[in-house]
């Protein structure tokens, strides 16, 4: 990523932590969406002009089945919530995207603990965004890719 921002200047505005890095992100000047609490939302690095994001999530024991693995749903959702922050970014928050199709391969099952997801916006439309995200194991190794298009509304 050309233009990376790294987690240390989002973690004030999403998880009320003190900073190390006087840079600040588009994520700075809104609150954490409840959803992002749950999962753990994390912001590792994000490059606006291309697009991308990489964060990590929180993948909680209260997420799994009963094989202990954690559910599939709240790897979706960490996908979802991956890709739309990418467009976000992009947009400078000036768009966000609603998910309107959303489809995911599971490639591994994942363990509880700390996961991490890239995403990109692979084109941004005048109406749809079209969006694509990784999610890694707490090992590094891909668990679970994802495809997303996404209706854009001003904010």
């Amino acid at each position: 990523m050309e233009t990376t921002t790294d987690a240390k200047a989002f973690v004030p505005g999403i998880h009320g932590k003190e900073s190390d890095s006087m840079t600040e992100t588009i994520f700075d000047r809104l609150p954490a969406p409840p959803a992002a609490e749950t999962l753990g939302w994390e912001l590792i690095a994000v490059d606006p002009k291309a697009g991308t994001i990489e964060l990590a999530f929180d993948a909680k024991p209260a997420f799994c089945n009963p094989t202990g693995h954690v559910q599939g749903g709240f790897l979706a959702a960490m996908l979802d919530d991956t890709m739309g922050p990418a467009l976000f970014a992009m947009t400078d928050g000036k768009r966000f995207g609603s998910t309107i199709d959303l489809h995911v391969h599971y490639l591994r099952a994942v363990k509880p603990g700390r996961v991490t997801t890239k995403g990109r916006v692979v084109k941004l439309g005048a109406r749809v965004a079209f969006l694509q995200g990784d999610l890694f194991d707490a090992d590094g190794r891909l668990a679970a890719t994802a495809t997303a298009s996404a209706s854009l509304g001003d904010l």
